[in-house]
C-alpha cells in the first residue's frame, strides 16, 4: 500500500460499511471504487465470553466487474482504514484472485463434515475463520 493509494472505509445509508480503492472522487455525483468488500463484525461465543471478529466479503456477488460507482447521496461517512485492516484487506483480495471458486472435492467435504462433528462434539471451532 502507497501513501497515494489509501484504502478508504465507507459507511453506507443502507448500513453496510465497505472497504475499498477510492479511484476517483471528481465526479459530482459519484464516487468509483474499486475492488469493495463488505465488513461485517461476526460474534462467536467461546469460553471467555462474546469476541468479535471481522469478516470481509464481496459486496456485490455475481459480477466480474471490480469497479463501480456509488452515487454520493448514498454515502453517509468516508474515513481511511487503518495499517492493519489494509493489510488484511490486501490479503483478502489477493487470497480471492488465487481462488478458483468451483466444486468442493471430495478431501474438502470430508474436511468440512469432520470440522462439523468436533463443532458438535466439543462445543468450539476446530479452526477459527478471519474472512
Amino acid at each position: 500500500m502507497t501513501q497515494d493509494n489509501q484504502y478508504k472505509i465507507m459507511k453506507l445509508s443502507s448500513g453496510e460499511e465497505i472497504i475499498c480503492n477510492l479511484i476517483a472522487d471528481e465526479h459530482p455525483r459519484t464516487f468509483s471504487i474499486e475492488a469493495p468488500l463488505k465488513m461485517m463484525a461476526v460474534p462467536r461465543v467461546t469460553r471467555d465470553g462474546v469476541e468479535e471478529s471481522l469478516s470481509l466479503q464481496r459486496w456485490i456477488h455475481f459480477s466480474d466487474g471490480e469497479r463501480y460507482d456509488v452515487p454520493k447521496t448514498q454515502v453517509l461517512v468516508i474515513t481511511n482504514a487503518s495499517v492493519g485492516l489494509s493489510k488484511f484487506y490486501e490479503h483478502c483480495i489477493k487470497r480471492m484472485k488465487m481462488e478458483d471458486i468451483g466444486e468442493p472435492t471430495e478431501n474438502e467435504l470430508k474436511d468440512i463434515e469432520y470440522e462439523e462433528e468436533w463443532d458438535d462434539e466439543y462445543g468450539e471451532p476446530l479452526s477459527k475463520i478471519y474472512h
